[in-house]
């Protein structure tokens, strides 16, 4: 699905939340939300809480990784649509299926074997690796909580197979 970029490509695993909605929404004004999660598009209740969190006037979609990247997926139109995944996995799926980036790290929280990277920016010694690989497989990825603040670069503190910060 090689084409136009996504209006943002965010990996957040709160998916659509105030920071989304608020924060780049309102920056951004995108018509549709199209989150990518196997769990979500699985449970139309979790859907349709995401789509009430939705600013007024945009639409949400919930679809699962197989779907989107199916050859002749037609989603919403990329350049008015905020991409949503839970993780650096699945983003890392998205981009070599041919989905456009760059993709942004937004909110990864604290789990098991996560380091602060950046705030509210929590990495596994995995996402590290996958990121770095991305990285050298030539993707675009920041690491951006909000428009307002600076993006930073992954290529910049992520390097190699091992990942780790610089």
């Amino acid at each position: 699905m090689a084409g136009a970029s996504y209006l943002l490509f965010r990996i957040d695993d709160r998916l659509l939340h105030g920071q989304v909605a608020l924060g780049w929404g309102m920056r951004l004004h995108p018509a549709h939300y199209l989150i990518v999660d196997d769990e979500t598009a699985g449970d139309p209740l979790a859907c349709s809480l995401y789509a009430a969190a939705a600013p007024e006037g945009t639409d949400v979609a919930c679809i699962s990784v197989a779907e989107a990247t199916a050859a002749g997926f037609h989603g919403p139109d990329p350049e008015s649509t905020v991409l949503l995944v839970r993780g650096v996995e699945i983003a890392a799926r998205l981009l070599r299926a041919g989905i456009p980036g760059p993709v942004n790290l937004g909110g990864l929280h604290l789990r098991p074997g996560a380091v602060e990277r950046a705030p509210a920016l929590f990495l596994t010694p995995e996402d590290e690796t996958t990121l770095g690989r991305l990285v050298q497989e030539g993707f675009l990825l920041s690491a951006q909580d909000l428009p307002t603040t600076r993006p930073r670069p992954v290529g910049n503190w992520i390097h190699g197979e091992g990942g780790g910060a610089r």
